[in-house]
């Protein structure tokens, strides 16, 4: 059931006779209003299409009231006035507006609901992909929009301030594209969250917070409902690579040979995206290896969001910084998902694809990370991530069966390029392998019941197919 600030002509705070309404909840089919006595006992009401047996008021005899130590006599007024009140409305008054239920939310950052449970099924699908409306993504190269550079068709170089690149031509672009019936315009045909359909409405969650941030999700929503080119938000989400820089120097990955420390994000970025806090949810840092900046490392343990509480910080990171000492500068902040880059199953394979430190140096690292999850939800998500390669084809289901045993999420990426010729999209065979243990870890995802992590493995898998069927063995992107 959610809470709600109204229920037909009932608002939390109202006046009744004998008491005042403190709290209102609605679900399909059903209704409970909280109301406060006279001398502060607290009564439940509750409301039902289809209830057992009628309830003690004429009015409306589908409200009834849960056993109270206060007297029949003080019940029954307040509820003699509810049910004045409410039959006119009766029962279409549990059909609560969706922007209600997201505002019912109120102030509670931990407070939640899926748009799955709010929209009807034709709104869920209404868009293949929500990222050009609530995200803003800074490519590694300059480019800007709503995601990674390797599936736009064509990167932007725009320069300004976040909420000019928000309403810039490269956004608006995708926001026309992803609104119209094939978003080919914009988007390559290789991204796996559009074959995949897992960035859409249905996989959205609302989140409670402060009155801005609930008033920008809802603006949002609405956004990608209309299709608005030029909707009147703020960015839910920016993603960033706080440098270039990496501490290790992985088979797939240049970051390690070519990056700097010498393009770190300065503070005044951090400063520019403190100014659209209000309506922001969350802060993603990418690399290089984003722990590797001091710079980024002094937000994680400052307090420049502090007037933001609904704001979550996510990084993807090889895991080297993140030492028990570090984690516990970082408790602060919000950490709502961290994604740790392992690509492999084992300590040798682990050395071998990553060329940083030993597996035995990192493993306390993630066991400190997962203590912290499990002792005060901070990070509140954790998933490890491989870029499926030649050189670690052959532990796919051995890495899902990792990430089973120490209870986060898995996810998989195809690599970019073909450094170290490391790519398995050149050649048919390797292909062929990755497909089929893309294909088990999805079917044992989906029966553990995680469908979100087996429709990614999909997406990627789907990705290999559809190359293949059109016989291209070459690397991507393309």
């Amino acid at each position: 059931m959610w809470s709600t600030p109204r229920l037909g002509p009932l608002t939390v705070g109202q006046a009744l006779p004998g008491g005042r309404v403190t709290a209102l909840g609605c679900a399909p089919g059903r209704a409970r209003v909280e109301v406060a006595l006279g001398d502060r006992a607290i009564v439940e009401f509750d409301l039902a299409a289809a209830p057992a047996r009628p309830g003690p008021f004429a009015a409306l005899p589908a409200l009834s009231y849960r056993r109270s130590a206060a007297s029949f006599a003080a019940v029954r007024a307040v509820g003699d006035a509810l049910a004045a009140a409410l039959a006119p409305a009766w029962p279409g008054v549990t059909a609560v507006a969706w922007p209600d239920v997201i505002d019912g939310l109120g102030d509670d950052v931990d407070a939640t609901v899926r748009l799955a449970d709010l929209l009807p099924a034709e709104a869920l699908a209404r868009r293949a992909c929500v990222a050009p409306w609530t995200r803003l993504e800074y490519g590694a190269r300059g480019q800007r929009g709503p995601c990674c550079a390797d599936f736009q068709v064509a990167p932007a170089d725009e320069v300004g301030a976040p909420l000019a690149l928000w309403h810039g031509p490269a956004m608006r672009g995708f926001r026309r594209a992803l609104a119209s019936p094939d978003p080919g315009a914009t988007c390559r045909a290789t991204c796996p969250r559009l074959v995949g359909r897992t960035d859409t409405l249905a996989a959205m969650v609302a989140r409670g917070g402060p009155a801005a941030f609930r008033a920008n999700q809802i603006a949002t929503i609405a956004a990608i409902l209309d299709g608005a080119e030029r909707p009147a938000t703020t960015p839910l989400e920016v993603v960033f690579p706080a440098t270039s820089f990496c501490n290790y120097d992985c088979l797939m990955c240049s970051h390690g040979a070519t990056g700097t420390l010498a393009d770190e994000r300065p503070p005044a970025f951090y400063a520019a995206l403190a100014a659209i806090a209000p309506g922001l949810g969350r802060l993603e840092a990418l690399g290089g290896e984003p722990l590797a900046s001091p710079v980024f490392r002094a937000v994680l343990g400052g307090d420049a969001f502090a007037a933001a509480p609904q704001v979550e910080f996510a990084l993807t990171t090889n895991g080297s910084y993140l030492t028990p000492d570090e984690l516990a500068r970082y408790r602060r902040v919000r950490l709502g998902h961290v994604t740790v880059s392992l690509n492999a199953a084992t300590a040798a394979t682990y050395q071998a694809v990553n060329r940083g430190l030993a597996w035995a140096r990192v493993r306390p690292n993630l066991d400190a990370l997962l203590a912290a999850h499990r002792a005060a939800r901070n990070p509140r998500a954790i998933t490890y991530s491989m870029v499926i390669l030649r050189a670690n084809l052959h532990e796919i289901e051995a890495f899902a069966a990792l990430a089973e045993a120490d209870d986060v999420a898995v996810r998989y990426m195809l690599p970019m390029q073909d450094r170290n010729r490391q790519s398995i999209l050149t050649d048919a065979a390797t292909m062929d392998a990755a497909q089929a243990a893309l294909a088990a870890v999805a079917a044992r995802l989906r029966a553990r019941g995680r469908a979100h992590e087996a429709a990614r493995a999909d997406g990627e898998r789907a990705v290999l197919a559809s190359r293949r069927a059109r016989g291209l063995l070459r690397a991507l992107p393309d």
